[in-house]
């Protein structure tokens, strides 16, 4: 064999070697961490949500052979898995600062589409085949916080308006936190979220979870951070439950609390992709598995296996084509 070739190839390999140390810099440099838009931006994100649910029926302690037989052919009638797929849209925009660097942001959330199957493929009977009603919210963004948070549309009116402005409020607090972080590949920032989320007729407070999310710097290439994230949930919810008849034969199970909680947790592994230079969140995935038991009356339960993926893509959308909106978008003052 021919020496020639390795002698071309040592010096390749030194040089290589040389730059690997270049290479590791380059690759290590930090990055300011920041998702808040930024003043005159127009965005668009499409979702797509699909959640595989598996259900079986647990009953309570002593119950008869006759109500575990009626409870599970009412759940048995509907093969599993159960299948929900959606897709969403949400367009935001912000407008020009003020003298006080106060910006104005509003973004819509556009009725999408859903649908919901069973195991056979079939549409569940009497399921709403809709998606997410239509939602509108406005906000200040000052100091790099949201201010003067504002909701409307479909979507707003079905749910109580402080449970739903709480929620953007912890929301958006949450993503401000994790704000000006400086990090390097190999490095992480959480996102802790905790919920509260009152239901009528309860106590305040008897609705709490955690969700955290930690996102952990891969690479950046060519302007874009690249992130692997980790999830996990862990909420309780205290579910309002009817009374038992007060006439219920002797014998019968003890009358059933006005409230039982409902346990959910999980987690899962998904992935960022952030362009530094306008904040536009290119890409994100999410997979998460949760499992939650959900209370019954007289004492049953549903246990549920859930799978759920979501993912969405991101894109800026023509100054030129939003130059007439941006001017509503700077009255919200």
């Amino acid at each position: 064999m021919s020496k020639t070739p390795l002698r071309r190839l040592v010096p390749l390999a030194c040089l290589a070697l040389a730059l690997l140390p270049a290479l590791a810099r380059a690759d290590d440099t930090p990055i300011t961490l920041n998702l808040i838009p930024l003043p005159n931006t127009w965005q668009q994100q499409d979702f797509r949500f699909k959640a595989i649910t598996d259900m079986k029926f647990k009953a309570r302690d002593g119950a008869s052979e006759g109500e575990v037989q009626q409870l599970s052919a009412k759940l048995g009638a509907v093969k599993m898995p159960l299948t929900m797929s959606m897709q969403m849209r949400q367009v935001l925009q912000t407008g020009k600062a003020d003298a006080k660097g106060h910006v104005p942001l509003t973004a819509r959330i556009e009725r999408g589409t859903m649908d919901m199957r069973t195991g056979d493929g079939d549409l569940v009977p009497g399921v709403p085949q809709r998606g997410m009603p239509a939602m509108q919210f406005s906000a200040i963004i000052v100091d790099g916080r949201y201010e003067n948070i504002r909701l409307s549309g479909e979507g707003a009116a079905q749910l109580p308006p402080d449970m739903l402005e709480g929620l953007f409020r912890k929301t958006f607090d949450a993503l401000a936190k994790m704000n000006g972080a400086t990090l390097r590949v190999g490095e992480s920032v959480d996102m802790p979220l905790e919920l509260n989320l009152p239901l009528p007729n309860l106590p305040a407070g008897s609705n709490v979870g955690k969700v955290m999310a930690s996102y952990t710097l891969a690479k950046v290439e060519a302007g874009v951070a690249f992130f692997d994230v980790k999830a996990t949930l862990d909420l309780k919810l205290d579910l309002p439950m009817p009374a038992a008849p007060a006439s219920a034969p002797e014998g019968a199970a003890p009358a059933t609390p006005t409230s039982q909680q409902m346990v959910i947790g999980g987690g899962g592994t998904g992935h960022m992709q952030l362009r530094l230079a306008d904040r536009l969140q290119l890409h994100n995935d999410l997979d998460m598995t949760m499992a939650l038991q959900m209370p019954l009356p007289q004492g049953h339960a549903i246990q549920m296996n859930l799978r759920m993926q979501i993912d969405s893509d991101g894109k800026s959308l023509s100054a030129a084509k939003g130059k007439g909106k941006a001017a509503k978008v700077g009255a919200t003052h």
